[in-house]
């Protein structure tokens, strides 16, 4: 799944639409973006919040129920988000996904390409907004199709594959579909240029009474789905749940399991140097484990040219409260296979409330599968 990073920039709303330049790379890949980081400082070095810890808004995946599709294929993507400003006891702030689809096979095969296509539609992305009730569909525009909530489709088109070439390194021949999302917290609003650069500025930002909103209330991204000649598919891995400490997390809120608080504090966690303590240690730590079936998580991979290989697998871990002693772990190795030990640890925050923890099974073909789970601190 390709995701996203925040704009930055002082820009504000502007009226006029069609002739608009782009000029600030604003979208990466979100399956790849954590890194494997210890979330508590070790030895002398200072801390920082760790990238499993959800203090904002953030896009957890973008599923597609087809990360490989045929010609002619209707796709349907759901994103997944978590607002960690907010929480099921607090209320979360409203919001708002827009999406915008229908760019196929770009210029250079890169998601920038698709932006002389966004370009022409800016009025109507615009006048689309302004109506105050986005969940009116607009037609397509220019070949764009936008879409307002939490799930999409489009369908791929039957000539996606047309003059397409196989690469001379070996394999079939392909194309790709962007679908390009925005998760905001305020209203849409378009962007005034600001300076030059190779891909360019995404056309929409979030506002809120005026004011451009920064990366942890708007997270624009985008997603890609594969083509192949010879009808390649990849199934999405899935989840059959999560575990604490050995034990089911359940579904229902109102069975979800409590624990007692850990005594260091959040600044204590981050604090610098060799005689600081080790929450881990002082804490109480529970661990976290994604369900995954052996059999069925992995599937061969058929790009590998001489030997057989299976498709690589991997979890993240996040926590909108307390902290994981990692947020990465490989569930499948391409010559391995399945690993068994993928679990990590948490420990809970320091303060009562009620603690959100994700899993993201993705897979190196861009299949995906999420599964959500609540804690009550106490």
């Amino acid at each position: 799944m390709r995701g996203a990073q925040a704009m930055d920039g002082a820009s504000k709303r502007d009226g006029a639409g069609r002739g608009r330049r782009w000029q600030r790379a604003v979208l990466g890949t979100l399956a790849l973006a954590a890194i494997a980081s210890p979330a508590i400082a070790s030895g002398c070095v200072a801390g920082f919040d760790p990238p499993s810890l959800v203090s904002g808004l953030r896009v957890l995946a973008v599923v597609a129920d087809k990360s490989y599709a045929n010609p002619g294929d209707r796709v349907t993507f759901r994103i997944h988000y978590q607002d960690g400003l907010g929480g099921p006891e607090d209320g979360s702030r409203p919001v708002s996904v827009y999406w915008f689809g229908g760019c196929e096979n770009p210029v250079g095969d890169d998601y920038y390409g698709c932006y002389a296509q966004l370009e022409g539609i800016t009025s109507e992305i615009e006048a689309w907004v302004e109506q105050g009730d986005p969940t009116v569909p607009l037609p397509d525009l220019n070949g764009v199709r936008p879409g307002f909530g939490d799930t999409y489709t489009i369908t791929i088109s039957d000539d996606i594959l047309a003059g397409r070439k196989a690469p001379t390194t070996g394999g079939p021949a392909s194309g790709s579909a962007y679908v390009f999302f925005v998760a905001c917290t305020g209203e849409l609003g378009l962007v005034e240029d600001q300076g030059t650069g190779r891909a360019g500025t995404f056309p929409v930002a979030c506002f809120k009474d005026g004011r451009r909103l920064g990366p942890d209330s708007f997270v624009p991204g985008y997603t890609q789905i594969y083509a192949f000649e010879g009808g390649r598919a990849n199934a999405n891995p899935e989840m059959q749940g999560l575990t604490l400490d050995g034990e089911p997390l359940p579904e229902d809120f109102a069975d979800i399991p409590t624990v007692s608080r850990c005594r260091v504090s959040a600044e204590a966690r981050r604090e610098a140097g060799c005689s600081a303590e080790d929450p881990f240690v002082e804490c109480d730590a529970y661990e976290l484990n994604a369900l995954v079936d052996p059999d069925t998580v992995a599937e061969d991979d058929p790009s590998a040219q001489q030997q057989a290989l299976k498709e690589i697998v991997w979890v993240d871990y996040f926590a909108d409260l307390g902290d994981l002693d990692g947020s990465i772990k490989l569930v499948s190795d391409a010559n391995e296979g399945y690993i068994g030990d993928h679990a990590v640890k948490w420990i809970p925050p320091a303060e009562p409330g009620v603690a959100t923890i994700t899993a993201v099974l993705r897979d190196a073909r861009g299949g995906s599968s999420v599964v959500q789970r609540r804690v009550r601190v106490e």
